[in-house]
């Protein structure tokens, strides 16, 4: 044998060889041995290092899991950015000694409106929106009667900005929380302008895993308003409801729609919130204690610097940590200090988690989360680890309310998986039973071609760390078809040139040099087809797509080259005077 034919052998069982080796991991489950061995803190085998530590990916639809689509509540960004900027504007305001009278947001349009005690106070508070805030903040009308007066409203172009911002960070913010409470393989998307795709495969508490994601982690401290007794406000909510035909209900969009009912009936710059007990059996609330609260977020989750689960020593009970950044810090202690013996309400994704009494100046930063409640010692501290999770890797910027959700059990997973490569199984044997059959030994080595193609998708799916999803496995039987066929012109072409009286190494040849270019214009033609089809389609398409374009070109390596070789290895050691074909 010579070294040309021992450099193309070796490079063929080679690259066999890689392909195996490859999908080591996936055929003997290395990746979920090594996760359930590192859950319960056990060594991992030692041959596990010499193999890759992930297998090939199995999609959503193969192996179970989550898809859901959120929508991004974009408005609640916006309002908690404008009174962001307002706190900003009223501390400049207090340096240059100018208090308003009273200031107040628009819930619809978003607009600040300032009134002062003296036309002074509002020319200076022109002048440093036009000076310092002019990228954020335009001017939309100012009056000295009867009272001087100003309104400003977000600049367009920054607006844009914030909304944009919002989604993004929302998106950056979902992909940390999945990576802290580490799933494999997710997938967290942008689609539109407003809504994410997120597909979880393989977690094992869904909603679990849906609660960690939708948790806006939206940190907020509010003072309690005193304006009304707790007895005024339990009867002011309960006429509500019982006039407008409104549900028991805790939900965001509940207690929105019963302070947008009450909006004329609250005083002026307030809303209420709810303090929730909740059974721990059940989950369902069993006591909710209604606040009048101040709308201004004086502090808010942007501001947090870190947040841990602690033990009380006393009760034994965890509770969460919260330490602020420098500059949440100094507005807490300028806040505590302001409204010491007032109530302040710490707040998370718009409900009361604690109200307690500010008893004196907190300059240090730190405060806590009790989660209290009904729940046992251990629920508690599985939310407190969740809700350390959400907390640290960032609050959400707005809240995400589920548009579509669908839960794909492992069994219906693992039952397409077994439908499938059913189907897949079915095909070939069919397809290599008639290459045998109508091309004799020739047709033996067609099949082989085709078994090492389907070997070498799998191998690049798992180099790559490619999904494999149920549109892939068709995307992988329509390759084989086409391998094939690819088989099927190089063997009629052998076919016709024996029938002219070639001889078998040049039939060979010939058959090869005329088969190929038709080979190569329809691989080709249908591996662009599959660039278009993953550019602008989405999920199970994309899926289709990646496994169509690498089944087709590996199959130019199989089809064409593996059995050429072949062919001209057996010709070229000895005179063969008829093939099998």
């Amino acid at each position: 044998m010579t070294s040309s034919w021992k450099w193309k052998i070796g490079g063929m069982l080679g690259s066999v060889v890689l392909a195996i080796y490859a999908l080591v991991p996936t055929f003997f489950k290395f990746p979920q041995i090594r996760q359930e061995l590192e859950s319960q803190q056990k060594p991992i085998p030692w041959y596990f290092d010499f193999f890759p530590e992930k297998g090939l990916n199995l999609g959503l639809d193969l192996r179970g899991g989550i898809y859901i689509e959120m929508d991004v509540m974009v408005e609640e960004g916006i309002a908690t950015k404008v009174d962001l900027l307002a706190q900003d504007l009223l501390r400049d305001l207090k340096k240059r000694n100018i208090e308003p009278a009273d200031w107040k947001r628009d819930p619809a349009s978003h607009q600040l409106q300032f009134t002062f005690k003296s036309d002074s106070d509002l020319q200076t508070t022109l002048e440093l929106v036009a000076k310092d805030y002019k990228t954020a903040l335009v001017k939309k009308g100012s009056t000295l009667q009867p009272q001087p007066m100003a309104n400003f409203s977000l600049d367009p172009e920054y607006e844009s900005l914030v909304r944009k911002d919002v989604v993004s960070q929302a998106v950056q913010a979902v992909r940390n929380r999945i990576d802290r409470y580490g799933l494999s393989e997710p997938t967290v998307q942008q689609q539109g302008d407003t809504r994410l795709i997120v597909e979880l495969p393989g977690v094992k508490d869904p909603e679990r895993a849906i609660k960690v994601i939708q948790q806006a982690g939206k940190l907020e401290f509010k003072l309690v308003s005193g304006k009304l007794e707790s007895k005024t406000l339990g009867d002011l909510i309960g006429n509500a409801r019982k006039e407008n035909n409104l549900p028991i209900a805790y939900s965001a969009d509940d207690v929105k729609k019963l302070n947008e009912i009450l909006n004329d009936k609250l005083p002026e710059g307030t809303e209420i919130a709810f303090e929730l007990t909740r059974d721990s059996a059940t989950g369902q609330v069993t006591q909710a204690l209604p606040y009048l609260l101040e709308q201004t977020s004086y502090i808010t989750g942007d501001m947090l610097k870190n947040a841990q689960v602690q033990i009380d020593p006393q009760t034994s009970q965890p509770y969460v940590s919260l330490t602020f950044s420098p500059e949440g810090a100094k507005n807490f202690g300028e806040l505590t200090k302001a409204h010491v013996k007032e109530l302040l309400a710490i707040m998370l994704d718009g409900n009361v988690m604690s109200a307690p009494q500010i008893r004196e100046p907190i300059l240090n930063g730190q405060c806590k989360i009790d989660l209290g409640g009904n729940l046992d010692r251990q629920s508690q501290l599985k939310e407190a680890k969740d809700l350390t999770l959400v907390l640290q890797e960032g609050a959400l910027p707005a809240r995400l309310q589920e548009a579509t959700k669908t839960v794909i059990g492992p069994t219906l997973g693992a039952d397409s998986i077994q439908k499938s490569l059913k189907a897949m199984l079915i095909g070939t044997l069919l397809v290599v039973i008639f290459m045998v059959v109508y091309y004799n030994l020739s047709g033996l080595l067609a099949d082989a071609a085709v078994l090492i193609n389907t070997l070498f998708i799998f191998a690049l799916l798992a180099m790559f760390q490619a999904t494999l999803t149920l549109p892939g496995m068709a995307g992988i039987a329509l390759t084989i078809g086409m391998a094939v066929d690819a088989n099927v012109l190089i063997f009629e072409r052998i076919r016709d040139e024996l029938k002219a009286g070639q001889q078998p190494r040049a039939a060979v040849e010939a058959g090869y040099s005329n088969a190929v270019r038709a080979i190569m214009d329809s691989n080709l033609t249908t591996i662009i087809a599959g660039i278009i089809l993953y550019q602008f389609g989405t999920g199970p398409i994309r899926g289709f797509a990646v496994t169509l374009m690498i089944g087709l070109m590996c199959n130019l390596l199989t089809a064409v080259t593996m059995t050429k070789t072949v062919y001209e290895f057996f010709l070229s050691r000895r005179k063969i005077a008829r093939i099998s074909i």
